[in-house]
Order: structure tokens, then C-alpha cells, then sequence
């Protein structure tokens, strides 16, 4: 199969998933460069001079964006023949509003995988409703990584049997369960964004240290509220107990989590809509044998088997969270229990080669 796969950026630490797909299914090329993706990740463009040159692109795309696609389709369809592809696989609901025109002129397959916020966000559903109404029917294959997506989806493009979920997934060869450090060791990766709830994160924990002071949060990532929390902590005085790490890479972080007990994550639904998918966070953590500590929200109610592999609450219960870290620190064997559930969950439905399998056959 000679696939392309097309996604915004040229790498993101909060895209991980991303990074997966793409060793797992080997595409011919990757493209990327926002939602008309036109460089190459293996270097060059799709386009030939002036557009080429990014300013070029801007001038075209702030000021006569309708254009510009036409612009855009053009060098794209030229690219796909060039290249002999015969599938597209565009990563984000907004990016396969854009390539479908190109693949379907060339009689190329293309198939979209919808991550989160694409199918939830109120200003992105506004802005591409009407263009997911033209190509998602018309798709060869939808992937979303949770069920939740789909009654959204379908409301705005009307039935889709060409829907299917397929979660994110984990290398479980990669990320496995070490040794924790003594005592109560508590483990957030996430970026400092309103869905990901890192502050109420924060406030649970620090509900649990008045019955657990020797308990400690470690905390990677960065983001727009990563200040914000840093002064909630600072201001609280609980920069003994919470440590921010900043944003790190996948080996960077995993020995960290195999180092501890607990992975908690307070992700919500923002007023704008915003929502996770599958967060693969949590998926890394379960197969390192951690015990979860989250919400009932988007993905993570399939992911974390809800007194099984962890505890769940009720989006902004932060006083629920507390509780739940408090019954995961007072009770050892079974937060290890979970452990061990978790990443027998992972292997059996969350493994990446399995999972990326099921994706390929969708793709022609």
C-alpha cells in the first residue's frame, strides 16, 4: 500500500498517537503544516515556487482563502499522482475537509480519524460542520477513538456505516510496569489545558495530603495554564509535595511512571466544547501497571475499567477525586490489584500493532 498520512504539525509532544500510526503503518510520505498540509516530513513541498515560500502561503490564506484551496487542491492532486498513492489517511475532522476534493478527482481512498476536540469543539463544528457533511460519506473509512464522537458526527453528516472506533493505542512492549518507589507516588502527563483539568487535579491531591502528608504528585507537561498552576501550588505551599517537570519526550518520562503508584488525570468537557478522545497518557500509565485515578469522560470510561483498573468520577467532583486518591493511597493491595488489571486491559484491547492492524485494513 502506498499511503500518505497528513497531520498538522510536524511533531507535537502531545501527539504521540500520531507518532504511532505513523511507525506502525509506514506511509510513502507524511505531509504536514496546519489543516492544508503541504511539507513533507522527509523534507521539500508539495508545491513548486512562489508557493513554496510560507509567506506567500499566508498572504493567499488570510486573503483570498477560496483560492488558495483551489491553489491548494491543485498541487496536491498533482503530488498523489506523482507519488502513485492509492490511499490518504488525514489525521483531524478540519485537515480531511481539505484533502478530500484532491483524492476523490485522483480516485484515491481517503480516510479521516477524528481525535477529540474535531468532533466536539462548538467553534470547529460551526466552522467544518458543513464541510464534514460533504466528505465524511463519501470516506472510505471515519475512525474516531471513542464512541462518544459518533452521535455528533452523525447528526451533522447523517448515518455513517463507513464509522468506526478504533481507540488510540500503546506499545505495551515499550511502556512496562517497573518498580514504584516507596510510599504513595502519584504521576500526571498532560498538557496545562482546560480539558485536561490539571488544576483540579492539583486540588484533589491537595485534599488527600491532609490524611497523606508524605504523599507526592509529580506533574509533565507544559502549556497555557502551567503558570496558573505553579501559582495555585506556590501560593498554597505545596511545592514539597506537587513537582513540575515540564514537557518531556516518551523516554524521558516512562521510567517516571514505572516509578509510581497512581496516574491521575481531571479531564472535562470546556464550555467551548473541547473534549479528549482516548487520552494515551492514561493508556501508557495502565501498561506500566498503574492504578488510574480519572473522570467519566469522552474515552476514558472504555480505557479504565471502573473499579477494575481504577476509580472514576463525575467531571469537576474534585472532592470525589479526593476521594478516590484517598482510597487508592489507604488501601495498597488493591491499587496494585488495578495495576496489574490495567495492563492486562491494555494487551488484550489497547495494544498498537493489534490496534494500527485494524486501521490498515480500512485504509483500501
Amino acid at each position: 500500500m502506498r499511503l500518505i498520512i497528513a497531520r498538522s504539525n510536524f511533531f507535537s509532544y502531545s501527539e504521540t498517537f500520531i507518532e504511532e500510526q505513523i511507525n506502525q503503518l509506514e506511509p510513502i510520505h507524511v505531509l504536514y503544516e496546519g489543516w492544508q498540509p503541504s511539507r513533507l516530513k522527509a523534507g521539500g513541498s508539495i508545491y513548486s515556487f512562489p508557493f513554496s515560500i510560507l509567506a506567500v502561503r499566508g498572504v493567499l490564506r488570510r486573503i483570498i482563502p477560496g483560492l488558495y484551496q483551489k491553489i491548494y487542491t491543485h498541487y496536491l492532486r498533482r503530488f498523489l499522482r506523482v507519488h502513485k498513492a492509492d490511499a490518504f489517511l488525514a489525521n483531524y475532522g478540519p485537515l480531511g475537509t481539505n484533502i478530500y476534493e484532491a483524492c476523490l478527482a485522483e480516485g484515491i481512498p481517503y480516510s479521516v480519524v477524528f481525535l477529540g476536540f474535531d468532533a466536539a469543539e462548538k467553534k470547529t463544528l460551526e466552522t467544518y460542520g458543513a464541510r464534514y457533511a460533504l466528505s465524511l460519506p463519501r470516506a472510505k473509512a471515519i475512525i474516531c477513538v471513542a464512541e462518544s464522537m459518533r452521535a455528533t458526527l452523525e447528526e451533522i453528516a447523517g448515518p455513517l456505516p463507513n464509522l468506526h472506533v478504533i481507540p488510540c493505542g500503546v506499545d505495551t512492549s515499550r511502556f512496562i510496569p517497573g518498580t514504584p518507589k516507596d510510599g504513595f507516588n502519584v504521576i500526571s502527563v498532560a498538557r496545562f489545558a482546560e480539558k485536561k483539568g490539571s488544576l483540579k487535579s492539583i486540588q484533589a491531591f491537595e485534599m488527600l495530603l491532609r490524611d497523606f502528608p508524605d504523599s507526592q504528585l509529580r506533574m509533565v507537561g507544559d502549556g497555557p495554564l502551567w503558570e496558573e498552576a505553579k501559582e495555585y501550588v506556590s501560593a498554597h505551599g505545596l511545592s514539597e509535595s506537587i513537582h513540575f517537570l515540564g514537557a518531556m519526550g516518551q523516554s524521558d518520562y516512562l521510567p517516571l511512571l514505572q516509578e509510581s503508584n497512581v496516574f491521575v488525570q481531571h479531564s472535562v468537557l470546556t464550555p467551548s466544547g473541547d473534549s479528549e478522545g482516548t487520552p494515551v497518557a492514561i493508556l501508557e500509565a495502565s501498561a506500566c501497571g498503574l492504578a488510574i485515578c480519572s473522570t467519566r469522560h469522552a474515552g476514558i470510561p472504555d480505557a479504565v475499567i471502573e473499579g477494575k483498573t481504577g476509580l472514576l468520577v463525575d467531571e469537576h467532583d474534585v472532592e470525589g477525586m479526593a476521594s478516590a486518591l484517598k482510597e487508592l493511597a489507604t488501601d495498597s493491595a488493591t491499587t496494585r490489584a488495578y495495576g496489574v488489571a490495567a495492563r492486562k486491559h491494555m494487551e488484550e484491547a489497547y495494544d498498537v500493532v493489534k490496534l494500527s492492524a485494524k486501521i490498515k485494513g480500512l485504509l483500501i
